[in-house]
């Protein structure tokens, strides 16, 4: 780029130089450089899963190895302020979505450590689904409690039985015939 002007200004005394004209010649000669310059920028984008605006209890089919999902719920849980989060019992119903469903026996047990302390164990037993190959269904969860009262499920998971002659009697995941 800097040899530019020179041979520029070279070109042009060599094409004057065959005249026989005695005036003299200014020849101006301008340059520019062009400079690009690309600047990168790296967007970094975090999403995280807003927490749902309702509860509509557990989405069927559940998972076959039994485990639940809690990580919505607690979303959920944490981003309203709900009577039925500060009982057991009323939180255990509202994840499983107790209300929609129709059965007429309900069993419900709860047990915590001493005095309150540590995680509880919560037992739902619906009994009686008006279902011609399933019989019951047990779901067990292992809850603690915020420092405002409220309940956090840490685990749950799900087992069930199935009616006479249509497969296993005993509480267990596997699918009934």
């Amino acid at each position: 780029m800097r040899r530019l002007p020179l041979l520029l200004a070279l070109l042009v005394v060599s094409a004057c130089a065959g005249d026989d004209d005695s005036a003299s010649q200014t020849v101006t000669v301008t340059t520019s450089s062009t400079v690009t310059v690309t600047a990168t920028t790296e967007t970094t984008t975090e999403t995280t899963t807003p927490p749902p605006s309702d509860w509509t209890g557990l989405e069927e089919p559940l998972p076959a190895d039994g485990n639940l999902p809690v990580d919505a719920f607690n979303a959920y849980a944490e981003s309203v302020d709900e009577p039925w989060e500060r009982d057991v019992a009323a939180t255990t119903n509202e994840y499983v979505g107790r209300d929609r469903v129709d059965v007429p026996s309900v069993s419900f047990q709860a047990t915590s450590g001493g005095e309150g302390e540590g995680p509880t164990n919560a037992s739902l037993l619906l009994s009686g689904l008006l279902d011609d190959s399933v019989r019951a269904r047990r779901y067990d969860l292992t809850l603690s409690r915020r420092q405002d009262g409220t309940w956090r499920i840490d685990s749950a998971s799900w087992a069930q039985s199935c009616q006479q002659g249509r497969g296993h009697q005993a509480f267990t995941p596997a699918p009934c015939i």
